[in-house]
């Protein structure tokens, strides 16, 4: 007895001995683990972004959420709201998605692709399936083509007086596309309603859509997917590691945010002049060449602007001569842009004017290539036209392939602190 009594107060003793060590170790492993936990917590709810402000500079913030009263984000140790009217942009590095893409891409009136299958054309409605939103439906008047997959069309921003069927022979119908399903389209021509398979088909245009005065312009946002993907919606919320997409009150989807390579604001501080309709759309070549300007794209290679101007959201390519005429509303305060010659050849040469209403606010002679030119800035002053011209300068028209970058109109005239 005296001895178990004598065990059981050793083991007491070492009880008593051990148990601040425990102590201090289980709270040390528990404050490790609340540490992680708050890391952990951090890093999924926060997220490194570029933003461009409204200025166009740019710099890495921590963005802890979206929504509709701006960016929240934590700088200088503290979380602040950059308000939608200070925001141009946001991008990261995405992570491309494991699921296919699909065999076709949808071309938007807006300049968007999304690529997939169609389901169904039903009551001025397409259908369609893509792998990163599932289901989705579009007006087909917002839509300017279906494209396969790897292939590219010249001609996609002309106006077309009725749809277009482009095989992959080299065969084309001209006609009105009744039906468009997973087995092919179907459309009303002179010679009968053909259904032509989704095999031999390289390209559906569709017939320009009527012009509406009345469509909304208010804020909206491009979202930009991995793949050339994009998508304008008209809100985005980020809680956590998903983005919330909405197309209207009806129609939303989350998506994981690490897919998203940026989301660019539509009719916010600025409106890039790529997302209206020229008035008039001039193009007189001087020998052969055939040149037609292009949006958001070069004209010689057919290259995004964003891909050959990685510095640059927008652009315009063109080719001498050509003249593009806006209508202005007065609800802008200026004009911006930059401008280069996309060639590489010494003999490119042309001159470069603006105009406010007929008259010539900006001119440029001898535009040569090898360097982009600075910003010219621009005050509206109630002007009720804008008109963006190259004309022909030495040498004729010897590779004067050209690009207006970055052209918006912007709601308030201030200098940039830092030149583009």
């Amino acid at each position: 007895m005296k001895m178990q009594m004598h065990t059981d107060g050793t083991r007491g003793e070492l009880g008593r001995r051990l148990l601040p060590i425990c102590v201090h170790r289980s709270s040390s492993v528990a404050i490790i683990l609340f540490v992680l936990s708050i890391s952990f917590a951090s890093s999924a709810v926060a997220a490194i972004w570029n933003l461009t402000d409204a200025q166009f500079n740019s710099r890495s913030v921590e963005v802890g959420s979206i929504d509709a009263s701006g960016i929240h984000i934590a700088e200088n140790s503290s979380a602040t709201v950059l308000p939608w009217d200070d925001v141009l942009e946001l991008s990261q590095n995405a992570v491309a998605p494991s699921a296919p893409t699909g065999r076709l891409s949808l071309v938007f009136r807006r300049g968007d692709t999304l690529s997939g299958e169609p389901i169904l054309l039903g009551s001025d409605t397409l259908h369609w399936q893509n792998a990163r939103l599932g289901e989705i439906n579009f007006p087909i008047d917002s839509l300017l083509a279906i494209i396969r997959s790897g292939s590219s069309v010249a001609d996609l921003d002309q106006n077309r007086p009725d749809d277009i069927v482009r095989l992959a022979n080299g065969d084309t119908t001209h006609g009105i596309i009744t039906q468009i399903a997973p087995g092919g389209v179907t459309i009303q021509a002179a010679d009968g309603t053909p259904t032509l398979p989704w095999d031999s088909i390289t390209a559906v245009l569709f017939s320009t859509a009527p012009a509406n005065p009345n469509a909304p312009r208010g804020r909206m946002f491009r979202v930009q997917f991995t793949g050339d993907e994009s998508l304008t919606v008209q809100s985005v919320a980020l809680v956590g590691d998903k983005l919330t997409i909405s197309m209207d009150d009806k129609n939303s989807r989350q998506i994981d945010a690490a897919t998203v390579a940026g989301i660019e604001q539509i009719n916010g501080p600025i409106e890039w002049l790529t997302a209206r309709t020229p008035a008039e759309n001039i193009y007189k070549p001087f020998f052969s060449e055939n040149f037609p300007t292009r949006f958001d794209r070069t004209v010689a290679d057919d290259k995004p602007i964003r891909e050959k101007y990685p510095a640059f959201h927008h652009g315009i390519g063109c080719h001498s001569y050509s003249k593009l005429v806006y209508d202005l509303d007065g609800k802008w305060a200026g004009f911006r842009t930059q401008f280069a010659i996309d060639s590489d050849s010494p003999l490119a040469d042309v001159t470069v004017r603006i105009y406010l209403d007929d008259k010539v606010a900006f001119q440029r002679v001898n535009v040569k290539a090898g360097r982009i030119y600075p910003l010219v800035l621009l005050p509206l002053a109630g002007a009720k036209t804008l008109s963006l011209e190259v004309d022909y300068g030495e040498n004729y028209a010897t590779e004067d392939r050209f690009v207006w970058l970055d052209p918006a109109l912007i709601r308030t005239l201030r200098q940039p602190t830092t030149q583009p």
